[in-house]
């Protein structure tokens, strides 16, 4: 086995601990309440500050209830100010019996709980006959959350008067207030505790996975190398490939349940410092269980080297790409220890990852929560509903928790926690949530809501979250008529000049977009994205995507150079580089030779970036998450609406551009009229899906009706240049009109 030479010291960072399961005594342990002031003092150092987050300015708990009680009273009354749970929850540690004086710092344990009912911590009376005298004793008797050899493993790791917090015995599960109030703070426990120790018991190491660890670790024990280097990258092939124990041992440890967890992501994003646990499958003599012990700076080690890896399953380095992108930035923001604990005299903040409000629930709700395995299968996957909604209120630092569920709450279905947690964004002015492109919520009732799904898509702004709606914005009301809700908004509505105007060109763009497409089917143009996915031999979506393909070219052609100049520059994917103005030209030509142009160098190199920027339109444009295709949806050319100031001067007067498209459904093409809520009309919010594909309720729209109802069929990010983006912000309906809008299926 050859080794590079480059290595780090792994001393201290991987480690075999030999545990005899016959020496854990949980009756030294007790679960006691910390009050005041060692309470403030273990809890104080790292509390979230709403209030002072960049991305959310000037908020505060109060505001926040007060604007959701206009927006949904229903809602509002099933949260309650964060500080109020914080402030009140009762805090308990596990500590020896034996300690003298106060408990001085925790640790705090994430783990997936696997038995079918859950123990509960009872005290028990030691038998007449055990104790001399006929002496008893009462002894504190403790659920194992893990197996007793882990146990262990995480008590050694508790420092001179540290305490351990796990949720099964400090929290008092008997009480539903109690879990409530926890809950709410739960972010404040995971960020105070030193560590956070993750037990992977649903892992058991191999004989050999083990022994190459052991092996592994003694190569770099007295290595010199600096800590910012890791071993073994860059070699070919690949360690991990060459290695066929390290790769499996791995992919065992990513493979873990506790990996797709929604608390456990939730408590390793507020760690400080992480140790993972891992039982070996091998037992020394007597009772002992070796368990291998490693940090995150270890895990980080790994991660690195399986990046390297290419023949690897989608699903299984679609998992590694967000820790790996965790753990490298929690890398950066601390001084790199070769030993495995940071001490309390090395402070260190969490990891703040820049996302919106609706990113995280969609993250949240695509991960799975047990619930409370004590109530039966229906009721477990409603309290399952009510963790994830827990979560993602703590995950995004929003200043509110959940109130204990009540027997007047609607249930709490993933729908309806979806909506209460959309509106909440809404009442905290979060753009994002009014440009949710998933599926219309399902309420209780059979309704369908106007809100819909949220996606990990439908945040695609690179950077910071976008800002809130401005105050200034007139205010969106929720309400119900009695058979369905709706949302009361102002909305701006686009033109359309396919029926206003038709431009006599645009058959000709149609046929030229087909031979620009074929020849680069002929001549294998590469390309990224939904190009490349089709451009397999017998693919059964290769009609449809060539034909999506030739519409969204043929409106390119369209909208001309310009846009096509703006959009690719800020649409392209980070790694992917920009279509040069002199291409474009060239590109936008009517002109163009295109058949001898695609035989160049300069022609392929062309047409492979054209091809790339239609692929990521058409991939951004269409709202898959709703079911949404390539066969549904089409793309539609629309303008700004024209400022009646505009209409006394001549038409070539206009600016030139001010052009978009936006990707409707087919299914209402001819009734269809697409509009821009007030609210999200500025720029900023060009990357949301901020287009609202509308199909009147009303008999005739231009009726004298103070309201005009509105049936929501679709949602779509509209690409407009900057002309078009500027003449949408100066937009605003001349004529008041309370529109009103509802799910897909009305009233």
């Amino acid at each position: 086995m050859s080794f590079s030479s480059q290595c780090v010291a792994r001393f201290g960072q991987c480690e075999f601990l030999e545990l005899d399961e016959d020496e854990l005594d949980t009756s030294s342990l007790r679960a006691c309440l910390i009050e005041s002031p060692t309470r403030e003092i273990l809890l104080s150092s790292r509390r979230p500050s709403w209030t002072t987050s960049a991305s959310k300015p000037g908020i505060d708990a109060l505001t926040l209830l007060s604007d959701l009680s206009r927006l949904a009273p229903s809602v509002a009354k099933d949260f309650i100010p964060k500080d109020h749970a914080e402030s009140s929850f009762s805090f308990r540690l596990i500590s020896d019996v034996d300690l003298q004086g106060e408990v001085e710092g925790y640790i705090a344990m994430s783990y997936c709980w696997k038995k079918v009912t859950r123990d509960t911590p009872r005290t028990v009376v030691t038998p007449l006959g055990d104790l001399p005298f006929g002496w008893t004793k009462e002894v504190e008797q403790f659920p194992l959350p893990t197996s007793a050899a882990i146990f262990q493993a995480v008590l050694r790791e508790r420092g001179m008067a540290e305490g351990l917090w796990f949720d099964q015995v400090c929290i008092n599960q008997e009480d539903e207030a109690e879990k409530a109030m926890t809950i709410g703070a739960m972010d404040m426990i995971y960020k105070n505790a030193r560590i956070v120790v993750v037990a992977l018991d649903d892992v058991l190491a191999t004989l050999e996975e083990e022994r190459f660890l052991r092996y592994y670790v003694e190569q770099y024990r007295h290595s010199k190398v600096g800590p910012s280097q890791q071993p073994n990258m860059g070699m070919i092939p690949p360690f991990m490939q060459q290695h066929a124990a390290c790769k499996s041992f791995f992919k065992q440890v990513i493979s873990s349940a506790w990996f797709e967890r929604a608390w456990c992501a939730h408590e390793m994003r507020l760690g400080q410092g992480h140790i993972f646990l891992v039982p070996c499958d091998t037992n020394y003599e007597d009772e002992v269980q070796a368990v291998i012990r490693f940090t995150g700076d270890f895990f980080l080690h790994l991660l690195l080297l399986a990046s390297e890896l290419q023949a690897i399953e989608p699903a299984f380095h679609a998992s590694i790409r967000p820790l790996l992108y965790f753990f490298q930035r929690r890398a950066t923001t601390k001084e790199r220890s070769h030993f495995a604990v940071q001490r309390r005299d090395m402070p260190q903040s969490p990891i703040s990852e820049p996302t919106s409000f609706v990113s995280r629930i969609a993250e949240t709700f695509g991960r799975s929560a047990g619930g409370n395995p004590r109530l039966p299968e229906y009721l477990r996957r409603l309290d399952a509903n009510r963790d994830k909604t827990c979560i993602a209120l703590s995950t995004s630092d929003m200043p509110l928790a959940l109130m204990p569920s009540s027997p007047f709450s609607r249930p709490s279905t993933e729908d309806e926690c979806l909506r209460s947690l959309l509106l909440l964004g809404l009442a905290a002015r979060d753009p994002v949530a009014l440009c949710t492109t998933g599926t219309p919520l399902r309420l209780h009732d059979g309704s369908i809501s106007w809100l819909c799904r949220p996606t990990p898509l439908d945040d695609n702004s690179v950077g910071p979250p976008p800002s809130r709606i401005s105050k200034t914005a007139n205010r969106i009301v929720q309400a119900s008529d009695g058979q369905a809700e709706y949302a009361q908004l102002d909305l701006i509505f686009l033109d359309l000049p396919h029926r206003s105007k038709p431009n006599p060109l645009f058959p000709a763009h149609v046929g030229r977009a087909r031979t620009f497409i074929d020849l680069c089917i002929q001549y294998q143009v590469p390309g990224s994205g939904l190009w490349n996915f089709w451009q397999t031999p017998n693919h059964p979506r290769t009609t449809s995507l060539r034909n999506i393909f030739v519409q969204a070219l043929a409106c390119v052609f369209d909208c001309g150079a310009q846009w096509l100049f703006e959009l690719s520059s800020s649409l392209q994917q980070p790694h992917l580089l920009v279509i040069e103005p002199y291409a474009i030209d060239m590109l936008l030509n009517p002109h163009l030779n295109i058949q001898g142009y695609v035989h160049l160098a300069e022609g392929q190199a062309a047409l492979s970036l054209l091809m790339s920027f239609v692929s990521t339109l058409i991939a951004t444009g269409i709202p898959w998450a709703s079911g949404a295709s390539e066969r549904t949806h089409g793309p539609l050319i629309i303008s700004a609406p024209t400022s009646p100031a505009l209409h006394d001067t001549t038409s070539a007067s206009l600016p030139p551009g001010g052009k978009a498209i936006i990707f409707a459904p087919f299914q209402h093409s001819k009734t269809l009229l697409i509009a821009v809520p007030d609210a999200a009309k500025e720029a900023e919010y060009k990357a949301l899906a901020r287009g609202w594909i509308l199909t009147s309720m009303n008999p005739y729209t231009g009726s004298t009706k103070p309201t005009v109802s509105w049936t929501l069929q679709s949602k779509g990010v509209v690409f407009g240049d900057s002309t078009f983006n500027a003449g949408l912000a100066s937009s605003g309906e001349v004529e008041v009109r309370n529109h009103r809008v509802y799910g897909p299926t009305g009233r």
